[in-house]
């Protein structure tokens, strides 16, 4: 299984979708109202058995080299997810960075330090050249790894991404370039 150590109790792997599945559901539902703000797939994550198809479909796309999803493990817990979603090696060289966490887990460093350590696996190991990173311009956390990552505030798109309660987020657009990756 592939694994990438962050720190002695920080670590990203590939999805055990049968293990890792329930646990990151139960994850989901601790943390179900504040992630619902932003994410639209929540509707449909209802079960654990949603959470397996889900990772199941994610090794799949890995498989075809489309998406790399990763387990974020800290303390041996599964406590979110990291995406690199489409990645495209061959022409443009880059990759969206997709990320959640559950709440308990969140103002530790956690997911600065899963961004930096999945841009080091999509700069070393994928040879992209840009990793983007999306979020709402009112999502202050999402915003906040981003910039504390080192990534650059490339602009805003105007009613970008649909809101879970309606209507459209304006979003913060982020890049790193390889070339300003230490």
């Amino acid at each position: 299984m592939f694994s990438y150590l962050i720190d002695y109790d920080l670590k990203l792997a590939l999805p055990r979708p049968e293990i890792d599945g329930p646990l990151l559901f139960e994850q989901i539902e601790t943390s179900r109202e504040t992630l619902a703000a932003y994410l639209t797939w929540m509707d449909a994550m209802l079960t654990a058995d949603d959470e397996i198809n889900f990772l199941t479909t994610a090794l799949k796309s890995f498989g075809e080299q489309k998406s790399l999803t990763l387990v974020i493990h800290q303390a041996d817990a599964p406590v979110g997810l990291i995406t690199l979603n489409t990645i495209d090696q061959l022409v443009h060289q880059k990759a969206d960075i997709g990320y959640w966490l559950t709440v308990p887990a969140r103002g530790k460093g956690v997911m600065h330090k899963s961004v930096k350590a999945i841009a080091d696996i999509a700069f070393h190991d994928y040879h992209l050249n840009k990793l983007i990173i999306n979020t709402a311009v009112t999502n202050d956390a999402s915003n906040h790894v981003a910039e504390k990552a080192g990534f650059h505030l490339d602009g805003i798109l105007r009613q970008e991404d649909p809101s879970p309660r309606g209507g459209f987020f304006d979003v913060n657009t982020y890049s790193l370039l390889r070339s300003e990756w230490s």
